[in-house]
């Protein structure tokens, strides 16, 4: 317990200053584990992008259910209204092992290469962008060139505005959570009295 003056107090006066600040002792943690973070954080980031895009639907986008996608591409049958289990956690299971590596590849090569200081603010920017990436990948040549080859068209347009929407949409919502969690501090707020502004 800290007083806010180090002189003597009166009993019953004394202020309490809070010492354990989660947050920048979470930032500091995945600072020095970046791996771990990354994985952490991706793992968080694609559960929650996945859960958002399957309720597109109520916002009036079309529901985007990567798992679905990927099952039937994995398992080679075809592209149904009513996707068995097995489909699904094929493709469930690609879908999650592919958010959190590219997790691992945002924290190891995307995000130190990003010119921005290592703030709240700066490391969801360089999210936001690194969703913004994996969005044109997507919407370029994942659809076109392999989920719907030759029918999708530029940015997967053919398929209708709202489609190349929701592409974009879920990379930022992957981007954002992916962000706030993997928000290392930067390297002069992890010596004893650094500091940091957002």
């Amino acid at each position: 317990m800290s007083t806010i003056s180090g002189a003597r107090s009166r009993p019953g006066l004394v202020a309490r200053i809070p010492t354990d600040d989660s947050l920048p002792r979470w930032r500091a943690w995945v600072a020095t584990h970046p791996v771990g973070g990354s994985l952490l954080a991706g793992a968080v980031a694609v559960q929650f992008a996945t859960v958002f895009c399957i309720w597109f639907r109520g916002f009036g986008l079309p529901q985007l259910n990567w798992p679905v996608a990927n099952g039937e591409l994995i398992l080679g049958g075809p592209i149904t209204a009513a996707p068995t289990a097995a489909v699904y956690m094929v493709g469930e299971l690609s879908h999650f092992a592919d958010g959190v590596f590219f997790a691992l590849l945002f924290a190891l090569l995307f995000h130190p290469l990003v010119p921005l200081r290592n703030t709240l603010l700066g490391n969801l920017i360089k999210a936001l962008l690194y969703g913004t990436v994996l969005a044109l990948v997507s919407a370029a040549w994942w659809v076109p060139a392999v989920f719907v080859p030759h029918h999708a068209g530029f940015l997967s347009t053919s398929l209708g505005w709202k489609l190349t929407f929701g592409i974009f949409l879920w990379h930022w919502i992957y981007g954002y959570f992916l962000g706030t969690v993997y928000c290392p501090l930067p390297k002069d707020a992890r010596a004893p009295g650094g500091g940091e502004s957002v």
